[in-house]
């Protein structure tokens, strides 16, 4: 099969890479590293492997360093690059660039200075993971990764809340139990999510189920390792009985601390805690 590709622009390339599985690397992207004028990534020697796995000569050129530290002056030497007629291909080190990556201030700059971006489409956890989870998919609310600080994180949870759509959001290994627990705290344990892992890997893993129930599967687990991507089903506007949750919330209070009594009702009727919160100080101020 030949594919007739066009002549590359003097254009800030942004190039798609494998998140697992090698073949995923497109036909397009594949010409584009074999043609572009300046090769930016990431980490140089990821993407120097890939281009020896995949056969592709760097033909004397060399693969410089962009990442988020690389400031305004690295920048302007890029657009030097393009106002000499040159092409330009960023590669993050797997999946699409600037989710959760390297790539927007560049972007911007690149714009602002009138010249063309184009982005090669490919592998990217984010959407892979929803096509693959069976929750709602036609409208989705991407969050990167959640604050690392406890109140921060059930900050981040409470205003996405009100987001009519389904969420994602990527966790490491070391954080994804006490954020799917904050998750739980917030949306209620009972809450439909898929914790995915291993993307498109020989090992790949969707794990479904209610929050309560993944996160007692993954304490289960001794040494959990990769990238998490979590899809959290839309949380539905159920109109509880407020009579029933003021009369649970007062019997409560008679037994428990307030904080305790705050906990136990929001995981019962999925209500966040901020809420309960508000309504038991309502409560012991009358």
């Amino acid at each position: 099969m030949k594919i007739n590709f066009p002549k590359l622009e003097p254009a800030l390339y942004l190039i798609s890479t494998p998140i697992g599985t090698l073949s995923d690397l497109t036909f397009r992207a594949i010409n584009v590293l074999q043609n572009v004028n300046v090769l930016l990534a990431e980490d140089t020697r990821v993407l120097r492997k890939l281009m020896n796995i995949m056969d592709i000569d760097l033909n004397g050129r060399n693969i410089s360093s962009y990442n988020d530290n690389s400031g305004d002056e690295v920048r302007s030497k890029y657009i030097l690059e393009l106002e000499q007629n040159k092409s330009i291909a960023l590669c993050c080190d797997s999946g699409t660039p600037l989710i959760s990556d390297p790539g927007y201030k560049l972007v911007r700059q690149v714009i602002r200075d009138g010249y063309k971006v184009i982005c090669i489409p490919g592998a990217c956890s984010v959407i892979v993971a929803l096509c693959q989870s069976g929750l709602p998919s036609d409208k989705f609310f991407f969050g990167g990764f959640p604050p690392v600080k406890k109140n921060q994180r059930i900050n981040f949870f409470n205003d996405l809340l009100s987001v009519p759509s389904t969420l994602i959001f990527f966790e490491s290994p070391k954080r994804i139990l006490n954020t799917l627990e904050d998750l739980g705290n917030i949306f209620g344990n009972s809450q439909q999510i898929v914790v995915c892992r291993e993307l498109t890997k020989n090992f790949e893993e969707n794990k479904r189920g209610t929050i309560d129930s993944i996160i007692k599967i993954l304490r289960k687990e001794n040494n959990l390792r990769g990238e998490f991507t979590v899809v959290v089903n839309r949380k539905e506007n159920i109109k509880t009985d407020l009579n029933l949750i003021k009369s649970d919330l007062i019997y409560l209070l008679k037994k428990n601390t307030f904080r305790d009594s705050v906990a136990i009702v929001s995981k019962k009727y999925s209500l966040s805690k901020k809420e309960v919160y508000n309504l038991g100080l309502k409560i012991l101020n009358n």
